[in-house]
């Protein structure tokens, strides 16, 4: 029996040949290898997809140890798509890495890093991240994108294929956080990193329960949308969930009748 099939064995008691062959042929480009992204490197490596792009500018350090899968005292000082590479051939050595990519987003690395793929894991939280966006929506890439608070997180699945997912309340936030400024699509690589640093939100805590919950979300979400199986949660609404409360619900996100909206607008308004 070939290897895959062996591998996929207890995934076939429930999803059909078709839908993992689907799954398999499959280009899955991963944005993020921390907290979150790691995770969903490791589950979907066992899902016997043959290819993969990575990308993440950082080294593990010893205060990934509370939280990121891959990081090991045997992995610090090394580059995370290295480590998260590494771990992807182990689980199947079938798995091709395509791409990767040791720099945070720039307007030339991510054409490159996004075209041709079918699916993008995006689980960075800079504000140069908007930039993945912008170029999914370009080349119809759907994005699972997934980000953790301190004791739970959110879930949200832009199909650009079908719509260009931005809603009129977006439209007016964008326009009062970026007026006056160059659009982040004509940003060089430099101007990007000034406006991480400007931008970019401090140091908060980070509980590896809440963080690894985001993740498998995540993959929830990408394999129900590559598959065809299941229900996706798709824009405009997100999984919302806190570990603390508890709670799990689908939510209407960016909606003009949610008052918690006017405050983000009256912030972003202020802080300008």
């Amino acid at each position: 029996m070939p290897f895959t099939d062996l591998m996929l064995q207890r995934s076939s008691l429930f999803f059909s040949r078709e839908e993992l062959d689907k799954i398999m042929n499959t280009t899955v480009a991963i944005a993020g290898l921390g907290g979150v992204g790691a995770i969903t490197a490791e589950l979907l490596s066992r899902w016997g997809i043959k290819k993969f792009r990575l990308l993440d500018k950082d080294k593990y350090e010893p205060t990934n140890l509370n939280r990121q899968l891959f990081a090991t005292t045997k992995t610090l000082g090394q580059y995370k798509v290295d480590v998260a590479a590494k771990r992807i051939r182990e689980i199947n050595p079938h798995a091709k890495i395509e791409m990767i990519i040791k720099d945070r987003i720039n307007n030339e690395n991510g054409h490159k890093f996004l075209k041709g793929a079918d699916i993008l894991i995006q689980t960075t939280d800079s504000p140069s991240s908007l930039l993945f966006y912008k170029i999914a929506q370009q080349y119809k890439v759907p994005v699972v994108n997934g980000y953790a608070t301190i004791t739970g997180g959110y879930v949200s699945v832009y199909d650009y294929r079908f719509s260009k997912c931005y809603s009129l309340f977006e439209k007016i936030k964008d326009y009062l956080k970026w007026r006056g400024m160059k659009k982040i699509t004509q940003m060089t690589p430099e101007e990007l990193d000034k406006l991480d640093k400007k931008w970019g939100h401090g140091i908060t805590a980070s509980i590896n329960f809440v963080t690894n919950t985001v993740g498998c979300l995540i993959v929830a979400e990408a394999i129900k949308l590559l598959s065809g199986r299941g229900k996706v949660v798709k824009y405009p609404y997100q999984i919302e969930f806190d570990l603390f409360k508890p709670y799990l619900k689908k939510k209407k996100i960016h909606s003009l009748l949610n008052l918690a909206n006017y405050k983000k607008l009256l912030k972003i308004f202020w802080q300008k």
